[in-house]
């Protein structure tokens, strides 16, 4: 069973497992751990509920084993079941490790309380423990509480401040991030990295590229992941400049191969324009994961290669260990909504995604499906699309519709759009709906309308802001700082 673990196969342990005529508590927690291990969470609690209900005792590592999955499923209830369980064992009392799966599984549940009333009752503490319980407050915000434990630890370690820094970030305090970084008496590149990829989360490019530089110039040594994120701040920027640089340093530090930073910059060169380069980076690449297609994808996409795009996808699905995922088909039916993908097609690989993959299609999936029979004159059908996966209520699905209606200019489909949208009290205040009105009256010539939505769009206060180059908006991003890295 160990053998058939290791090498990943899963399916093959569990066959030994079932063909052993008496197995023991070792033998039941190997395979569950293995399955929690793979990440098939839910599996290894059904075999965990399979073991409780055996005349088989548990013993420790069964129960932390159990409540790691909770923790990863956020499953409280039953994480509270299995306390009760362990309390009534006498398993809890003096058991730092078990304690320590207790806090960590009620902290990434939310049940804050219950975390800190195990952590209060343990007899003894570890740096884990103390580790947990920080992280546990870190996570669910309650940054005061956490540093009044920090206070208390008798030896905080880098894990304890990078749990501080990553909920200041998350809770957008970047000021006290930074002083838990100065403070540090070792900071780590993780803790650096912690913060530059919370600019990038919050949409703050051009932050994220100032503290690189920070980074550089205070002698931090880059990892893969620090070339990955910067590389997604520079994406979203579109400095072509800058991104060749990352990829030089990548080639000189020996990480231009991994696939953390190979898929970054497939990325970043398709975000770029630069799509030749894109697939250099994705061709040369001796390992591929689903990140790295699905970014080659979007890259096609992105750049209106419809025929690539599908050739590429047609491609993914031969490959022995990967399948597509609900980003690829969010790829693949945005470039159907875009170019001149026949409407059969665009169905048929809605409907594979459903039928094929079991992927459950969200509303972003339908806002392309949508576009795509809407663009093609079909806006009755996209109507039904909407109703029929139950996005009826939903304005982010009529928005996309409207958008559509406006690109065909097709003023009767829109008007029927924007009294749903009234209907459902999501107009009102869509400062777009009013300038996809006030420019369809206008392009029909039907003056006496659009003055009409202009006056009502001054009585809200709405307005069509001025267009603004990106050049300009980064004047005052520091991009400046190109020549110094």
């Amino acid at each position: 069973m160990r053998f058939y673990k290791t090498s990943d196969s899963l399916e093959d342990a569990h066959k030994v497992f079932d063909e052993m005529p008496d197995p023991d508590v070792i033998s039941w927690n190997s395979l569950v751990s293995g399955y929690v291990q793979s990440g098939r969470f839910q599996e290894g609690l059904c075999l965990f509920l399979d073991l409780h209900r055996s005349d088989i005792l548990l013993n420790e590592f069964s129960f932390t084993v159990a409540l790691a999955a909770c923790a990863r499923l956020h499953i409280s209830r039953l994480g509270a079941c299995i306390h009760s369980k362990i309390v009534k064992l006498g398993i809890e009392k003096g058991n730092v490790v078990v304690g320590n799966c207790l806090i960590d599984m009620y902290g990434k549940c939310g049940s804050m309380d219950d975390a800190v009333l195990v952590f209060q009752h343990m007899e003894e503490h570890d740096t884990v423990s103390w580790n947990a319980i920080v992280a546990s407050c870190s996570r669910n915000g309650k940054l005061e509480l956490g540093l009044w434990f920090f206070h208390q630890m008798p030896n905080p370690d880098t894990v304890t401040y990078n749990e501080f820094i990553d909920g200041f970030v998350k809770s957008g305090d970047f000021s006290n991030a930074f002083q838990i970084l100065s403070s540090m008496p070792k900071p780590n590149t993780s803790s650096w990295n912690t913060i530059l990829a919370g600019y990038v989360n919050s949409d703050q490019s051009g932050e994220a590229t100032e503290f690189f530089t920070n980074m550089h110039l205070s002698g931090v040594r880059f990892d893969e992941y620090s070339l990955s994120i910067v590389l997604a701040a520079i994406a979203v920027l579109a400095v072509v400049p800058w991104g060749s640089l990352i990829h030089s340093s990548a080639l000189k530090l020996g990480l231009g191969s991994r696939v953390v930073v190979a898929s970054a910059l497939v990325d970043m060169y398709s975000k770029c324009g630069m799509l030749k380069q894109a697939e250099l980076m994705f061709s040369t690449m001796p390992r591929k994961n689903l990140i790295v297609w699905n970014a080659m994808i979007s890259g096609y996409a992105r750049n209106g290669d419809a025929t690539k795009a599908i050739k590429l996808f047609n491609q993914l699905k031969q490959e022995k260990f990967l399948k597509p995922d609900r980003f690829t088909f969010l790829n693949l039916l945005a470039v159907c909504s875009h170019c001149e993908v026949p409407m059969e097609l665009t169905l048929g690989y809605f409907e594979m995604m459903i039928n094929e993959y079991g992927i459950k299609p969200s509303v972003e999936h339908c806002c392309s499906l949508i576009r795509a029979m809407a663009q093609r004159g079909d806006v009755r059908q996209a109507k039904k699309v909407i109703q029929e996966f139950g996005f009826g209520f939903n304005g982010v699905a009529w928005r996309a519709l409207l958008s559509a209606c406006s690109a065909r200019k097709d003023l009767k489909a829109a008007k029927t759009v924007v009294a749903k949208m009234v209907e459902l009290g999501e107009a009102d205040e869509d400062e777009y709906v009013y300038i996809v009105l006030s420019n369809l009256y206008a392009y029909h010539e039907r003056w006496r309308e659009v003055s009409q939505i202009r006056k009502i769009m001054r009585e809200k206060g709405v307005k069509k802001e001025v267009g603004s180059s990106w050049i300009q908006a980064q004047t005052s991003h520091g991009i400046k700082h190109e020549a110094r890295i």
